[in-house]
């Protein structure tokens, strides 16, 4: 039997799962899929009942967009707001760090500039995965995700280990 918890998370994953693939099917442009998106959020969180609801629904809305954004190349003026947001948030689990930084180093050729950050954060991902026990199925996920994304980056790790370059 289902908690009130977990029923709410299935019915929000549910209809964000269907409203995306629409959106998706339809090739709707980013602009589209962000207003879309931030419309479910808000009618999500009129629904939530807790402050943890309410904190989930924020996340995973963030983490779409986040993503949507990297599939759609936006500069860092978007890709860094959702960035920051899910920052704020917190991340809900180790997987969803690892995503977001690995979309964060592969986008690094449209903002070179973030990325020392971008490999800090990289790093502290990896140092985290390597901490879960070897018998940990995700374990082995997570490092080939963050190993792909080592391959695949056009900016290499900065060798320098002073100030960051930071875009505002």
């Amino acid at each position: 039997m289902k908690t009130s918890r977990q029923e709410h998370s299935a019915t929000f994953s549910e209809e964000l799962d269907l409203h995306y693939l629409e959106l998706l099917k339809e090739k709707a442009p980013y602009e589209r899929c962000r207003r879309e998106l931030l419309k479910l959020e808000k009618r999500w969180l009129q629904k939530a009942k807790t402050p943890a609801q309410r904190l989930a629904v924020q996340r995973i809305i963030a983490s779409t967009i986040l993503t949507e954004a990297y599939g759609d190349k936006m500069p860092w003026k978007e890709f860094g707001r959702w960035l920051r947001r899910l920052r704020q948030l917190g991340f809900r689990d180790l997987g969803m760090r690892v995503h977001v930084t690995c979309l964060y180093v592969q986008s690094l050729h449209l903002f070179p500039r973030q990325a020392h950050e971008a490999w800090e954060m990289l790093e502290d991902a990896e140092r985290r995965v390597r901490r879960l026990r070897r018998e940990n199925p995700l374990r082995e996920e997570h490092i080939e995700a963050i190993a792909h994304a080592r391959k695949v980056t056009r900016v290499p790790r900065p060798t320098s280990t002073g100030t960051s370059n930071r875009a505002r």
